[in-house]
């Protein structure tokens, strides 16, 4: 599965600049290589689950609070599960394709 590390430009719903864009796809890119997340999608949700480590929380956190802003047609949640980090990003039930722009950048199709 790619990883966010393997993407260099952010897709067309994003409300970021350009500028804002590089800076958060590199911290995601930080976070993704720290932390080996593997996602997948389940109905209307993207689940990605991140291996533990110093700071991968609060950055998981971080990026989450982030993009409620600049995504805000997609509920972002971080909990923890099983020894896991866990982020799930939800569209509406009845509108899964909102996070179809969000899964491409997980490498999730």
């Amino acid at each position: 599965m790619p990883e966010p590390a393997d993407r260099s430009e952010l897709p067309l719903a994003c409300t970021l600049r350009p500028e804002e864009g590089a800076e958060r796809l590199r911290r995601w890119q930080q976070l993704a290589a720290a932390a080996a997340p593997a996602a997948r999608l389940a109905g209307h949700q993207l689940v990605v689950r991140y291996q533990p480590g110093p700071g991968v929380l609060e950055e998981l956190r971080s990026l989450a609070r982030a993009e409620a802003g600049c995504c805000a047609f997609a509920e972002w949640a971080v909990t923890e599960r099983d020894g896991f980090l866990i982020l799930i990003v939800a569209a509406e039930p009845d509108a899964p394709e909102r996070i179809a722009p969000i899964a491409d950048l997980f490498g999730v199709a």
